[in-house]
């Protein structure tokens, strides 16, 4: 068997109990590898969502209508990870800076506020965050082929520099990434059950899908990478429409289910998100007023062109790292990608060196794996689909694309955290590869073995 063949799954499934164990174990495992960096150096942008920790204050408070949700800070860095941080320092005892500290930040980058403990505490919660994430992978794996491919493919990303890095950061990278994950492994199940062998088209499966609109709801909160879930999830309606053989129902039922995964998103991005709804009483100064007129959907736009003028604007300040053509976006995406922040990329980069051997050496192994995972994946969908199975394997294979073109067509800057929605799929491919191989290795050197005995 070549190892871009790998056999369908015939075996018996494990059972739940005995899948709990496994998840538990990555779990564990992720979070111990993770919390060793907690004490690492900080990051200049880890201040800035500290010193925005009060909205979880306002939040928690009950003030939604506070006049601080519509200052700059309030639309400029997205609320989840604000929130999170903020719980975190409350639940250790710790302060919360207030809207002053924040506007310091922004006139002075260099600003640190709290202790070396306030900074641990504030990472905490990415930690947690970024070991379920690792099991969610660890899931949409065994949902794909089998233990061992979630295995395989958790440990990849956990030991992946870039994942790692983000997964103790007190950022908006570990919250986002994780959430998408989690949505991403909920519309898994309910694809599968939609087109699998019984085509189920139950009141349930729109209820699961409801599920995922709010898991990709916090992670749009998170980072509007999360956005990312949502178009895979279309990508996905597409896929079951196109096989052929399959349940109308089952088809209209999930496309129907995923329609409520949009709205159910758009209600836990407002719900969640009071800069969406503030609308202060009393006198306004003049861009608060302006902010206060618009509707929710125009507030929503004023944020797509925040983040692009932001973008422009990191182009004009670092030119070397800008990106401004696709073949740029191409190159940088194959070397770095799946070189520096790939799985055999370096522990720390350097980003001022637009291409490095020493620093990109990696994509030379990784980036054929990853396509032999590709080519892999698209085989065992076709044995998953002959054998009346869903063909889950296509379903990665289209997330792993999808995050690939996303990318390649939208990455501003030549800088890590772009790269990190390419990271998750790309393992799960690799380990389909890996697995396949390992396999196919020990069925060659068993007869060897019997051989030499004989």
């Amino acid at each position: 068997m070549s190892p871009l063949e790998p056999s369908r799954p015939a075996r018996i499934p494990p059972s739940a109990r005995s899948l709990a164990s496994f998840a538990a174990v990555v779990f564990a495992a992720s979070l111990a590898f993770f919390a060793w960096d907690l004490r690492d150096a900080p990051f200049v942008d880890e201040y800035a969502y500290i010193s925005q920790s009060y909205y979880a204050d306002l939040f928690l408070d009950g003030k939604t209508n506070d006049r601080a949700w519509l200052d700059l800070p309030a639309y400029d860095l997205v609320p989840l990870p604000k929130y999170l941080i903020g719980v975190a320092l409350r639940a250790e005892g710790y302060g919360r800076p207030g809207p002053a500290a924040a506007r310091l930040w922004y006139n002075d980058t260099s600003s640190v506020f709290g202790t070396q403990s306030v900074l641990t505490s504030a990472r905490v919660p990415s930690v947690v965050l970024g070991a379920i994430g690792c099991v969610a992978i660890f899931a949409l794996g065994v949902m794909v082929r089998d233990v061992r491919v979630g295995l395989a493919a958790a440990f990849l990303l956990a030991v992946n520099p870039l994942y790692r890095l983000h997964a103790h950061r007190a950022m908006s990278e570990a919250p986002c990434e994780t959430f998408l994950y989690l949505a991403l492994v909920i519309a898994a199940w309910c694809w599968g059950r939609a087109f699998g062998p019984r085509d189920e088209a139950k009141p349930w499966l729109s209820i699961g899908l409801v599920a995922v609109g709010v898991a990709a709801g916090l992670s749009v909160l998170a980072k509007f990478n999360g956005l990312l879930a949502l178009m895979t999830l279309a990508a996905w309606v597409v896929l079951g429409w196109s096989l052929p053989g399959r349940s109308w129902a089952a088809k209209l039922s999930f496309a129907v289910g995923s329609c409520l995964a949009v709205a159910a998103a758009w209600v836990v991005f407002l719900g969640l998100n009071p800069f969406m709804t503030a609308r202060p009483p009393g006198p306004l100064q003049a861009e608060a007023r302006q902010l206060a007129e618009l509707s929710a959907w125009q507030r929503f736009r004023l944020l797509i062109d925040h983040r692009r003028t932001m973008s422009q604007g990191q182009q004009k300040a670092f030119p070397h790292n800008a990106l401004t053509t696709l073949p740029e976006r191409a190159k940088v995406v194959a070397a770095q990608g799946f070189g520096r922040f790939g799985p055999l990329g370096p522990a720390t980069t350097d980003s001022t060196l637009r291409y490095d051997l020493g620093q990109d050496g990696g994509a030379f192994v990784w980036l054929p794996v990853c396509l032999a995972g590709l080519v892999g994946s698209i085989v065992l969908g076709l044995r998953q689909y002959r054998a009346g199975e869903a063909p889950l394997a296509w379903a990665l294979a289209t997330w792993a694309l999808l995050a690939l073109a996303v990318v390649t067509l939208y990455i501003p800057m030549a800088w890590d955290r772009y790269q990190l929605p390419i990271q998750a799929p790309f393992c799960l491919l690799a380990a389909i590869f890996l697995t396949a191989s390992g396999e196919a290795i020990v069925k060659l050197v068993r007869p060897a073995r019997t051989e030499s005995r004989v």
